[in-house]
């Protein structure tokens, strides 16, 4: 009886320890659960953590750069020095580009502001076409330019159009073309003037009444290079005509040109007490330091890189003060609020192109005639 008591008790003790070891090892299990949030550390969760600090970065770049940043290698992030890097030959490349062929503005033409009918006479001596077959839209046309005192052409058809600049071989400086028009429409009228050597200098701009976009669509297809609506914009107009055309070929007096384009010389002569000497030798730094900017700026824009629209934007408004353009430096005060209000920056592509264009082909002119 005692052997069978001292037997039941070792399995009692046995079981025992089996449920005290049991429970040890679930409490510590427990333990370790708790602790796993607080002390984790895996690579799996870092990753996690660090991307999503890559997708902030990345889209920092997007706001600050360009609408897409894009990897420079496979599996490989690209650094903001790396991007810019890559922008900058891009816009290298392009600026190569861009002197070879003549350029393309898809979008609707901006207008600049407070354009009076008698500023077209900047254009003066330029050869123009009209291709329109209303007689009402010739006249508007032919009354809004008739201040470049310059004969101007008309043709009231395609075949017309096509007649004058390859059979009489006529040059122009810039041709005007409706779509929609008898016995041959702008459209085939552009494809065949562009199918010639000798024509692909010559800017085409579509002015039309047709606003759905196919038409203006298969008209850039031709080789047109911008285009205009019906009801004619005068400023639009000139804002096309400041980026297609030059004034090298007008006898526009220079004071005229000033008056144009809002410079003041004699202001820093009389006001400030500049003289003449100095004038001359800070527009020739300026032209030396800022006629890329030309090119530049809008390429910027265009990559959204506006930092470096900015920087130059501050460093041509000190400038533009000493040389008289005031004009020009109201101009860039309004660009650099649309730049910090982000508020219709895409349109100042176009508008500080035309117009700084303008006035370093005046200053040129006015150092040559010194």
């Amino acid at each position: 009886m005692g052997t069978e008591i001292s037997v039941i008790g070792e399995y009692a003790l046995y079981a025992l320890y089996i449920l005290l070891v049991s429970v040890i090892g679930i409490f510590i299990y427990i333990l370790q659960k708790k602790q796993l949030p607080i002390d984790i550390s895996d690579k799996e969760t870092k990753d996690k953590n660090y991307k999503v600090d890559d997708d902030l970065l990345h889209r920092h770049h997007k706001h600050i750069v360009k609408n897409e940043v894009k990897p420079l290698h496979k599996d490989k992030v690209a650094t903001r020095e790396e991007f810019k890097s890559e922008v900058k030959n891009k816009q290298n490349i392009s600026l190569q580009s861009s002197t070879n062929c003549l350029a393309i503005y898809k979008n609707d033409m901006p207008s600049i502001d407070d354009v009076k009918p008698h500023y077209f006479e900047y254009f003066k001596g330029q050869k123009l076409l009209i291709v329109e077959d209303n007689k009402i839209n010739q006249k508007i046309l032919l009354n809004v330019l008739k201040n470049i005192n310059t004969p101007i052409d008309v043709a009231n058809n395609g075949q017309e159009a096509l007649d004058k600049v390859l059979n009489e071989k006529r040059q122009y400086d810039m041709i005007l073309m409706d779509i929609s028009m008898p016995v041959m429409d702008g459209i085939n009228a552009t494809t065949e003037i562009r199918k010639n050597i000798g024509c692909e200098h010559i800017p085409i701009v579509t002015v039309t009444a047709f606003t759905s976009g196919l038409e203006i669509g298969q008209m850039f297809e031709a080789g047109a290079n911008a285009f205009l609506t019906k009801p004619l914009d005068i400023h639009k107009l000139f804002t096309v005509m400041l980026l297609f055309l030059d004034n090298n070929k007008s006898d526009l007096k220079l004071e005229e040109e000033f008056a144009i384009l809002g410079i003041n010389l004699q202001e820093l002569e009389q006001t400030m007490h500049v003289e003449i000497n100095d004038i001359k030798e800070t527009i020739e730094e300026f032209l030396s330091k800022f006629s890329s900017l030309e090119e530049k700026i809008p390429l910027w824009i265009e990559n959204h890189d506006f930092i470096e629209v900015q920087r130059a934007l501050d460093e041509l408004d000190m400038i533009l003060d000493l040389i008289g353009a005031k004009k020009m430096q109201i101009f860039i005060e309004d660009m650099k609020n649309a730049l910090n209000k982000a508020d219709g920056i895409e349109d100042y592509k176009v508008l500080f192109k035309a117009q700084y264009k303008a006035l370093l082909n005046t200053y040129r002119k006015y150092l040559n005639s010194i």
